[in-house]
């Protein structure tokens, strides 16, 4: 018998195994759109604000388990890592807003809202999204947001 030729199949079987793994992985890290649940600029969260948790849509107003915003990137770069993972956890993307604590303004820091997967304008301490970096256009719509996660003392 030709112990080469069966070491070479375990280590092949093996790591066959591995990358599927890997894969599995990568894709529960990944919010999965196969639903259309996940629209530009909707801000995600999980039960224990991780990646390795299931993604959902934040429900409450300055959810203190944010992730980041899903987004398609469209008008940018179009490679396999933006398309693989649409979640942004940092840099600048569209977030969807609303004005439950007024119209939001450039420079107003964008937190979640009671409105499931929108932001609005942050009026107290607590986590916030980011940055706006232009006024709404409206009482609701995308604004273009500096993301960078964090507590703000108000």
């Amino acid at each position: 018998m030709n112990y080469k030729k069966i070491r070479t199949i375990q280590i092949a079987s093996g790591l066959l195994f591995f990358l599927f793994f890997i894969n599995v992985s990568m894709a529960q890290q990944n919010p999965s759109n196969e639903t259309g649940l996940f629209t530009k600029g909707t801000i995600i969260s999980t039960e224990n604000g991780t990646i390795r948790a299931e993604m959902k849509m934040s429900g409450k107003a300055y959810d203190e388990y944010m992730i980041g915003v899903f987004s398609d990137r469209e008008k940018t770069e179009n490679t396999a890592t933006i398309k693989s993972n649409p979640l942004v956890s940092g840099g600048v993307t569209y977030v969807k807003c609303n004005s439950e604590n007024g119209l939001v303004k450039k420079g107003d820091l964008i937190t979640s809202s009671s409105e499931p997967g929108v932001g609005m304008k942050a009026t107290k301490s607590g986590i916030v999204l980011g940055l706006a970096l232009e006024d709404a256009s409206g009482s609701t719509g995308l604004v273009k947001t500096r993301i960078m996660i964090q507590y703000v003392k108000q």
